[in-house]
């Protein structure tokens, strides 16, 4: 029991140092200073997003961008509704609006990264801009989001929230994005310290020379998920452009989160399936998950533990003691960071729910299938 308890100390003494380290990077909030005549390609990826896809449309036809300096491409993933038919009929009016059908994906290539790849492949923009067909931007999207590619700048990380503030929804819709928010923080934290840890294929850029630069999605086209934060692992590992946050509200975008239990629980096991894989891309960012992983491990354990043998107790009471107060201030860092305080009054049911759900999800997303667009998945395509 004392190797436990010894254990979660030094685990605790970790998890606190990497909050300070996203606290201090959340002191910098840069502002877009790059100029805003660059050619410039929207990319979404759709499949069955019919009654979705007006919304981002309707949009980004409304963008104070110079009109004749972008284009959005629609990459239709095999879709069995309406889809194309909703895209033409857009393009019938607004001729910068493209439909690419992908009528067949290569074996062993992620159905959604094939599809992005594709319409990168097209697209005559030097700076590609990835959203999600039930995202949606507000009208300076594009030109904030392009102030932020400096010379120097090859990546462009947006945050995204699942539901606007004050939208209604309910208590599991409410946790997402509280639990997103946070998430969010720490990619603004880890980037702003040139370490970046986290994306959102919800809302981000790149220049289209660095996506052929390190061979698009070829060298991931394995892994099912992952078109956001693997592509920018290997944006830093391969090249030496700089990845900046764009923490201009302006610049912000908006996704819907999951209705249900199940459809949220089936959605993180997909964002976990690429955890392990990270140890080749970045050891550092696999370090994290790993200690995120273990760390809530161990508060599962060790008071659970402690009262079974009446030992360390006072120890283990100690690391959730401080446990609870490095979540409540990362939270509460991000929130004010992002103005989403409203979402606050979520921390203590969200806090009682982080450590079943980080260890259950890591580990099923490693190990076990998903659903995605009505496909079943493991994280690795064989």
């Amino acid at each position: 029991m004392r190797i436990l308890a010894d254990i979660t100390v030094g685990l605790t003494t970790l998890y606190g140092l990497m909050v300070l380290f996203f606290l201090i990077g959340m002191l910098i909030r840069r502002k877009g200073t790059g100029t805003a005549n660059i050619r410039v390609s929207v990319v979404i990826a759709a499949r069955n997003e019919a009654q979705n896809i007006s919304t981002i449309l309707n949009d980004l036809i409304h963008q104070s961008y110079d009109p004749t300096l972008y284009e959005v491409i629609v990459a239709d993933d095999h879709s069995t509704d309406a889809t194309a038919a909703v895209v033409e009929a857009w393009a019938m009016s607004h001729p910068f609006i493209k439909l690419l059908k992908i009528t067949d994906t290569p074996p062993r290539f992620s159905p959604k990264k094939y599809a992005i790849q594709q319409a990168v492949e097209l697209a005559s923009g030097d700076i590609i801009l990835a959203t999600d067909a039930d995202c949606n931007v507000g009208s300076d999207w594009i030109k904030t989001m392009v102030s932020y590619f400096e010379e120097s700048v090859g990546f462009v990380i947006g945050f995204s929230q699942f539901g606007a503030r004050g939208q209604q929804q309910n208590c599991i819709e409410r946790l997402q994005a509280f639990d997103f928010v946070t998430l969010m923080g720490v990619a603004a934290g880890s980037t702003n310290l040139s370490l970046p840890l986290a994306a959102s294929g919800q809302n981000m850029g790149y220049r289209k020379s660095v996506f052929e630069q390190v061979g698009g999605y070829r060298r991931l086209a394995h892994r099912v998920s992952g078109d956001d934060v693997l592509l920018m692992q290997l944006v830093k590992g391969m090249t030496h452009c700089r990845i900046v946050f764009a923490a201009d509200p302006r610049a912000y975008a908006v996704s819907q989160p999951q209705p249900t239990l199940r459809s949220l629980i089936n959605q993180r096991k997909r964002w976990a399936s690429n955890g392990a894989y990270q140890l080749f891309l970045n050891p550092i960012f696999f370090g994290y998950l790993l200690l995120v992983l273990l760390f809530n491990a161990a508060c599962a354990v060790g008071p659970v533990a402690a009262l079974i043998t009446r030992e360390q107790f006072t120890t283990m009471l100690g690391c959730i003691a401080a446990r609870v107060l490095l979540e409540a201030v990362i939270s509460y860092r991000s929130a004010i960071y992002f103005n989403r305080m409203d979402l606050m009054k979520y921390f203590p049911l969200w806090f009682l729910v982080q450590i079943p759900y980080i260890v259950g999800v890591g580990i099923a997303g490693t190990f076990g299938r998903f659903s995605w667009k009505e496909r079943q998945h493991s994280a690795q395509i064989k």
